[in-house]
């Protein structure tokens, strides 16, 4: 069932016949002038015919029932099971989702891992098969077990064994779609788009799904809900659909990690950053002294990105290192907005007190739409843009999110007429959606136009090692600021304290993050979005020659 690179090639070779075909022309722009559904069957039929159906299929197992589907019905749980059961505070909720988040700091290491050492011939399959297995039965204990506030240990242990089916799942296939971009470049995008599209609408399945067991109060049924998805991905990986070649019996570990030392050498750093940013949420000093917590943070990403850009190439090397920057910029304290809008009167008394439906369905849902809204502008006027226009664009829209949610807490929508519901989708559902969509597809396709295929899995790997890495930073900076200003959530006594919330909010969410922009300036290449950089330069050396 592999896919062989002559077949890759040769399709390759077939899409830029057409693309250079006026016939072909003609019939592209006689489809534009076709309904909605006729575009999507001739955009599926073109990914088709030059990517394989395996490869769709595949993507549509893993990313609509899994990393759509799947992710969200179990993300909807843990504001839940966070404020009713085990009466986390804003501040304990935000360290449990940065110890939570471990197997996705990990994703680099399990790159390389599987980059280097294949099980049975084979580098993604059995992998993927063993975190399906391992996921689902986390999964069930989930849906039998009652928790409370003493059960905080078991519950981490057992999301924990969750995400490492999300994380390692996303990693693996997602490595393959990269994999497959960087072999045809010239609509690579296209099957990106292809990708976040099914995950989107994956998303808004299951979080539909959620609903159920939302409005119910019955949070276990979420998880029965998520079983069939997880159970048919250890199927469809275990039965192999994902086209995969066999190593060969020439296959040498040992010499693919002598020539790209340097990737492993990052891939270690950043392993052992993910380490003691996980390690910091054990210790109680670096949530209460933000001296401590502000120096830790910043050695972690000094030696990571330090050891970023000396180990590899340059344009490699100022794409991680912007990433990294741009997400501990955005300090994050989402869980002290969260509280905000979801406890009840006792805690804040003029505040919006959202519904769980209403907070994980309805917004998400609106969210959802926004993202899907995100990848059409995304292919249809960032895809052929200046690549530093599209970070720039990513940069300013997360900053208007983050005044939505000033808007909200000041209360000025009130005075304006407009109420709480509505104001919170606009700015939280719509507007940040729209942003996370812009965050993440410009990295993805700039690094697969550089990467080496060999270490395909690695390097698409570590983009998501760095994002995770710098983002639990984030999260860390977060809780110590929350605590440092004196945002107090106590659910067990109902004593809670939001006084500083706004300027936390200007200087976390505004302030901090425009530090970013003229860092694209300098980090990020002047090229374009479709520009083709698959030769290497002694490809472009003997091209030259040869004029």
């Amino acid at each position: 069932m592999a896919t062989s690179k002559r077949d890759d090639d040769a399709r390759g070779a077939r899409v830029r016949a057409d693309d250079d075909d006026p016939s072909s022309a003609a019939s592209a722009s006689a489809r534009a002038s076709c309904a909605p559904l006729s575009d999507v069957v001739a955009f599926h039929e073109r990914l088709r015919g030059v990517f394989g159906w395996q490869l769709l299929a595949f993507v549509f197992s893993a990313d609509f029932f899994v990393k759509g589907a799947a992710k969200h019905m179990i993300s909807t749980t843990s504001l839940p099971y966070a404020q009713r059961y085990l009466k986390f505070s804003a501040q304990a909720f935000q360290r449990f989702e940065v110890l939570v988040s471990f197997p996705w700091m990990l994703k680099p290491f399990m790159g390389m891992v599987t980059d280097t050492t294949p099980v049975f011939g084979y580098r993604k399959r059995y992998y993927l098969a063993t975190f399906a297995v391992t996921g689902l039965v986390a999964i069930i204990v989930l849906a039998t077990k009652t928790f409370s506030s003493d059960d905080a240990t078991w519950y981490t242990v057992f999301v924990l064994a969750t995400n490492m089916l999300l994380a390692f799942g996303d990693s693996l296939a997602g490595a393959r779609v990269f994999e497959a971009m960087s072999e045809v470049q010239r609509i690579g995008g296209d099957l990106m788009t292809y990708s976040w599209t099914v995950a989107t609408v994956g998303s808004i399945f299951g979080t539909l799904l959620a609903y159920i067991g939302l409005s119910r109060g019955d949070y276990k049924l979420i998880f029965w809900l998520v079983t069939p998805f997880v159970a048919q991905f250890a199927f469809t990986t275990a039965y192999g659909l994902l086209p995969e070649e066999r190593v060969g019996s020439d296959f040498n570990a040992h010499a693919l990690a002598k020539k790209y030392w340097n990737v492993f050498v990052v891939t270690v750093t950043i392993t052992l950053a993910s380490v003691g940013v996980v390690s910091m949420q054990l210790v109680d000093a670096f949530e209460t002294d933000l001296a401590l917590c502000v120096s830790t943070c910043f050695g972690i990403l000094l030696i990571m990105t330090g050891v970023v850009y000396a180990h590899l190439e340059r344009d490699e090397a100022c794409l991680l290192i912007y990433v990294a920057v741009d997400r501990v910029l955005g300090v994050n304290v989402r869980q002290a907005k969260t509280y905000w809008y979801t406890e009840g009167a006792k805690c804040v008394p003029d505040g919006p007190h959202f519904s769980y439906v209403f907070y994980s369905v309805t917004t998400f849902l609106f969210s959802l739409g926004a993202q899907m809204i995100g990848i059409w502008l995304f292919q249809k006027y960032l895809s052929r843009s200046k690549i530093r226009s599209v970070f720039l664009a990513c940069a300013l829209t997360k900053v208007i999110a983050k005044l939505g949610d000033i808007w909200i807490i000041l209360r000025w929508n009130i005075a304006m007429g407009i109420d709480d519901r509505s104001a919170y989708v606009m700015g939280e559902g719509i507007i940040e959606g729209i942003a996370y969509v812009l965050t993440y597809m410009p990295a993805n396709a700039v690094l697969s136009k550089i990467v080496d295929k060999e270490v395909s899995c690695t390097m698409y790997t570590l983009l998501a090692g760095v994002v995770n890495v710098a983002s639990g930073v984030a999260l860390t900076l977060g809780s110590a600021s929350m605590t440092f200003v004196g945002i107090h959530t106590d659910l067990v006594h109902g004593h809670c304290n939001f006084d500083q919330l706004i300027p936390l909010l200007i200087v976390c969410g505004i302030i901090l993050p425009l530090f970013s922009i003229p860092l694209i300036y300098v980090l990020i290449p002047d090229w374009c979005m479709h520009d083709d950089r698959s030769g290497s330069i002694e490809e472009s050396v003997k091209a030259e020659e040869k004029k």
